[in-house]
């Protein structure tokens, strides 16, 4: 099978890419290692910038994605555990959406008009210059598929496989995180309506956290890569609970994730020949750990260039660079603010 455009991974900047592409006539695959709709460990906070880019591009986000409360007001940054300041999400007092983003995603993926097949993982890719061959197994049918492609985009995420085989040398430089979620039936005293973040360095070496969807009261942190992350969940957890009444009762779910420092350290990775990275995978990461709306950003942008160099023959890499130089930059300035708001670095690597 060819194809203009092959998208690996199936999160909100493979959709956005792909929702580009198949609006300018490109034939698209998206092909997910995951069974959808996928779990994805994330705030699910749809901030304005988001919110502006998926109406644009998909229209209103749908009420099965929404969790109760449906709006949050904003974030309160605790620096200890008894002082805090609140960083609305709007000035009316409106709020930003409050979301799944198992279900958010998954509308996404659907509504980007690409073919798209889960269960599938990337095997190994060639870039020839003139075209990108590559082979995926599929989980379901339990066979290799070899297929080619003009360009294949990377939205794997943070542990970008594609990423790796392009630069070992890059990957050997980066230095990671482990970031844990729990998930619990119970209650507390905490308000709702607002995702708190914990800045007191004894819970987590980026920041520690707290959220309430459907009843579930969610928390979790971070430490860097190698650290145990209990002693510091552990004391999180006791904090909660004598701080904040938390009590807990049925364990639903918990979860983890790693991430690294391209974003901290401004060291983005766009991509290499006909070979392009979005999202994490290229290092586009907010400060705690947003980044949908860069997600979506990057997506829309590596789409642009890529019908743009089909078309007329640009230099691909060179116009998605000029398109996120924005998107760079205000990347590496949210965590300059983060650290600022913390007081400290967020990642001391």
């Amino acid at each position: 099978m060819k194809y203009d455009v092959v998208i690996v991974g199936a999160g909100p900047s493979g959709a956005a890419a792909a929702r580009v592409l198949v609006n300018e006539g490109l034939k698209v695959l998206v092909i997910e290692k995951k069974n959808l709709p996928r779990y994805k460990i994330c705030s699910g906070i749809i901030f304005k910038k988001s919110q502006e880019i998926t109406e644009k591009y998909f229209g209103e986000i749908p009420a099965p994605a929404y969790a109760t409360p449906h709006l949050l007001k904003g974030v309160r940054f605790w620096s200890d555990d008894e002082h805090y300041a609140d960083w609305p999400f709007s000035k009316d007092g409106g709020g930003a959406p409050n979301i799944w983003r198992s279900e958010y995603d998954s509308w996404l993926i659907k509504n980007s008009g690409a073919e798209v097949i889960d269960c599938c993982v990337l095997k190994e890719f060639k870039d020839s210059g003139d075209c990108v061959t590559l082979e995926y197994y599929n989980a379901l049918h339990n066979k290799t598929i070899p297929i080619a492609c003009t360009y294949l985009i990377s939205a794997e995420g943070g542990r970008s496989g594609i990423r790796a085989v392009l630069d070992p040398e890059f990957e050997k430089g980066l230095r990671w995180f482990v970031a844990y979620q729990n998930y619990y039936e119970g209650n507390s005293d905490l308000d709702p309506c607002f995702y708190n973040g914990f800045l007191d360095s004894q819970y987590g070496d980026v920041y520690a956290w707290f959220t309430m969807k459907d009843g579930l009261q969610i928390f979790g942190t971070a430490v860097k890569e190698g650290v145990t992350i209990y002693p510091c969940l552990n004391k999180f957890t006791l904090m909660l609970e004598k701080k904040f009444g938390l009590k807990l009762k049925k364990l639903v779910r918990k979860s983890g994730c790693m991430g690294n420092d391209m974003g901290t350290t401004g060291r983005f990775y766009l991509g290499k020949g006909h070979v392009l990275l979005v999202g994490e995978a290229a290092g586009f990461l907010n400060a705690f750990g947003e980044g949908i709306s860069c997600a979506l950003s990057t997506g829309i942008c590596a789409a642009e260039a890529v019908a743009k160099g089909i078309k007329s023959g640009d230099n691909v890499l060179a116009t998605y660079t000029e398109l996120t130089k924005l998107e760079r930059r205000q990347t590496s300035l949210s965590w300059k603010l983060g650290a600022k708001i913390a007081g400290r670095s967020l990642m001391p690597l």
